[in-house]
């Protein structure tokens, strides 16, 4: 097996943790929050989601990284110039800050939520795109509206499943 074919199986299989630990992570967290507590063992499920995240985290961090040092070594610099890679770039800068300050309490759990969930998918989707032309702009202008939209489902969905505390 080359090189690229190794990053290209570690990137995917990243992509695969962190969208899957992402809607996970949603999942259970309604799930776990419905009678208006975290039970130890819901805790515990909601821990081993959140370590899935940091290694599909880590694992696309890693073959990104590999993937640019393969472009330096081979000579394709080109790659450095799509606009879609940047985008993504920033979408994963995205997801670290993001996971943070969500461990800081620094940001509200449902823009967090929205924020996260919607950039994996976003980094998913972005990897997944042809060679079509996207301006900057345009990714980022999809990218925020998905977040809001995402950010008011997820307060609906959290309205209708999770009891309010007075």
């Amino acid at each position: 097996m080359d090189w690229y074919t190794f990053l290209i199986i570690t990137h995917i299989i990243g992509t695969v943790l962190g969208v899957g630990g992402a809607t996970f992570a949603e999942v259970h967290l309604i799930r776990a929050l419905r009678d208006g507590t975290m039970s130890r063992d819901e805790n515990s499920i909601m821990q081993a989601t959140y370590a899935i995240l940091r290694v599909g985290f880590f694992l696309l961090i890693l073959s990104g990284f590999g993937f640019f040092v393969l472009a330096r070594l081979e000579e394709h610099t080109g790659l450095l110039y799509s606009i879609k890679l940047w985008a993504k770039l920033g979408i994963v800068g995205i997801i670290g800050v993001n996971a943070v300050l969500l461990q800081l309490r620094w940001i509200p759990l449902l823009w967090g939520s929205a924020i996260a969930f919607t950039s994996w998918y976003a980094a998913l989707i972005l990897g997944a795109l042809g060679r079509g032309e996207y301006s900057f702009f345009w990714i980022y202008a999809v990218y925020i509206a998905a977040i809001i939209i995402v950010y008011f489902v997820l307060r609906a969905i959290h309205a209708r499943y999770i009891p309010h505390k007075h």
